[in-house]
């Protein structure tokens, strides 16, 4: 049985998948005149189930069993008061957003694997899969939930440096090869990729490595609804980051893709995601 998910919230402003290094940026939009903040902490609250529940509990999610599930799902992400510090949300985003635009398939939810609530999730935050008619991509992704943009993707580039090194894939091959959903499609040639007898240069060789950056954006601050002008200065603010990013990675040579998230105050999304969390915990 498919799982449905909820409706797209997030909106593609900036579309150039066409560069060598592909980017689109996402964003919330305005609602008389103040930046969507509480809608995207209520889509990022929808997807709990999605990102923190096995697919077992995913699909017998109903009327009869929603309040402990969600509850479930809630001990996944953080019992912490530093939810400031926490990159649990740049996570859930990361995982809505392959599988909303890109029609990505989990592979591996990471949430899930947490041994605590106030754990932090190893390794890459995000393992998808992405049919190409006989053949697939992985995507192995890092999500970064900041307020400043450069410093996002100065951590997210140290991240992915640490991640592909031959003792660190290793490890993280062991942990993925036995959280394989059964439906997962070309899940015997998933599965062999992650065995220790396979080289991770092949793992390596058959990735997409996405970067999600979720920052506080001027050019959300400097506008109060959509038009013209907030795209043309969203579109540069995103060139000037994918720029900074490339400079960053120059030395590394893997198949990225990066994914904005402009926002308005960090702060304020995660005091509506929060006020919807702790009657779950």
């Amino acid at each position: 049985m498919p799982l449905t998910y909820p409706d797209p919230f997030l909106e593609i402003r900036v579309d150039h998948l066409n560069l060598p290094l592909p980017v689109q940026g996402l964003c919330a939009g305005y609602d008389g005149g103040t930046w969507r903040s509480s809608q995207l902490a209520d889509h990022l609250f929808n997807w709990l189930p999605y990102a923190a529940l096995n697919q077992e509990h995913q699909l017998s999610f109903g009327p009869a069993n929603f309040l402990e599930l969600l509850k479930l799902a809630a001990a996944h992400i953080y019992h912490t008061k530093k939810t400031s510090t926490r990159g649990e949300l740049g996570e859930l985003l990361f995982h809505l957003i392959c599988v909303l635009h890109y029609g990505t398939v989990p592979v591996v939810c990471k949430l899930i694997l947490k041994t605590s609530s106030n754990d932090t999730v190893k390794g890459f935050d995000g393992v998808h899969l992405v049919p190409l008619d006989d053949d697939f991509e992985l995507w192995l992704g890092e999500s970064k939930f900041y307020k400043d943009g450069k410093g996002a993707i100065k951590e997210a580039v140290a991240s992915i440096e640490q991640h592909i090194a031959p003792t660190f894939l290793k490890t993280e091959k062991a942990m993925l090869i036995g959280h394989v959903a059964e439906d997962i499609p070309h899940r015997d040639q998933v599965i062999k990729l992650f065995k220790s007898q396979t080289s991770s240069d092949k793992l390596i060789e058959k990735s997409v490595f996405p970067i999600l950056i979720a920052y506080e954006s001027k050019s959300v601050a400097d506008f109060k609804s959509l038009c013209q002008g907030y795209i043309s200065s969203l579109t540069s603010e995103i060139e000037s980051l994918r720029s900074h990013f490339t400079d960053r990675a120059s030395g590394i040579r893997l198949r990225f893709r990066l994914i904005f998230v402009p926002m308005g105050k960090k702060q304020d999304v995660i005091k509506s995601f929060d006020q919807k969390l702790v009657p779950f915990l």
